[in-house]
């Protein structure tokens, strides 16, 4: 038995490195995130995310390799709105430290602990309703490839290449106490010239997402939302060979936001409801404190 072992562990960890390739997250959008603040203010957000990442699935069926990462990242993000001549604008970017903690079949693998890859966003509303309720966003956004990596490694809190895409985002009141939010946005990326472990060269093709949120204001200190996500396309290349691990996930979450005097507090709360190729998203959970100055 321990024979099969030696040999058993190698071929899922690379199994599971090829599915955790196709595990690329999009830049969501926190609900009510697309209101055109006052212009000339700033926020700082301090956040506390545990992701928990479970089996990989192959077309859509698992391949029971009783795999587990646990992934722990502390982060902050400074933003600031602005007016462009007439027009509002605003910005923000972001960074984190994190810490990966391979369990199951992976157990084997040594925690990691390092800094994230960081991003940065520019935003302008082309249409602003205050009374109406209705706001119409659009974006650009950068990733960096600002976080530890090492190719002989097999987990890494860095894509080490850049990313970047475009998100569209529109906001209504739906009635009183009810708002709906929707965004589309899609992600480009360089190659990966160095990839983990093959050191061969890693491409991926654009990433698609939707999300659709559904807000209840109790009063306009309390809210709570429900957000469906859609991610579609990504599959990915190395050395120019598909991979054939194109992306097709569904993810829900659920938020209660508290505001207290100049700040605000979330709780986010989520999973994967299904996932086509790639390891599945067993839990999400985020704390976060955001000050608005």
């Amino acid at each position: 038995m321990m024979l099969m072992n030696i040999f058993i562990k190698p071929i899922v960890i690379f199994i599971f490195l090829s599915l955790f390739s196709s595990f690329s997250v999009a830049v969501d959008i926190p609900p009510g995130q697309a209101i055109a603040p006052p212009p000339g203010k700033s926020s700082i957000r301090f956040e506390l995310n545990s992701v928990k990442l479970g089996e990989g699935f192959k077309s859509g069926k698992s391949l029971n390799l009783g795999s587990e990462l646990n992934v722990n990242t502390l982060g902050v993000q400074y933003s600031r709105s602005f007016m462009i001549r007439d027009r509002l604008a605003g910005f923000y970017i972001n960074g984190a430290v994190g810490k990966a903690l391979p369990g199951g079949s992976i157990s084997s693998q040594e925690n990691i602990s390092g800094i994230t890859d960081s991003a940065a966003a520019l935003v302008t509303w082309l249409h602003a309703d205050k009374e109406k309720g209705r706001y119409v966003v659009l974006g650009g956004f950068v990733i960096f490839p600002t976080g530890d990596y090492d190719s002989d490694r097999a987990i890494n809190f860095s894509q080490n290449r850049f990313s970047g895409g475009f998100q569209f985002g529109y906001h209504t009141r739906l009635a009183p106490k009810w708002d709906l939010m929707v965004t589309t946005d899609v992600m480009f990326s360089e190659k990966n010239e160095d990839y983990r472990l093959t050191h061969q060269v890693f491409e991926q093709d654009p990433l698609y997402s939707a999300q659709f949120t559904l807000m209840h204001n109790f009063d306009p200190s309390i809210t709570v939302s429900g957000t469906y996500y859609r991610y579609l396309g990504g599959e990915g290349r190395l050395d120019s060979e598909w991979l054939a691990n194109k992306i097709t996930r569904n993810r829900y979450e659920f938020v209660f936001a508290k505001r207290i005097q100049s700040g605000k507090y979330f709780v986010y709360l989520g999973k994967d409801a299904d996932t086509n190729n790639g390891v599945i998203e067993d839990r999400r959970l985020s704390l976060r404190y955001q000050h608005y100055f």
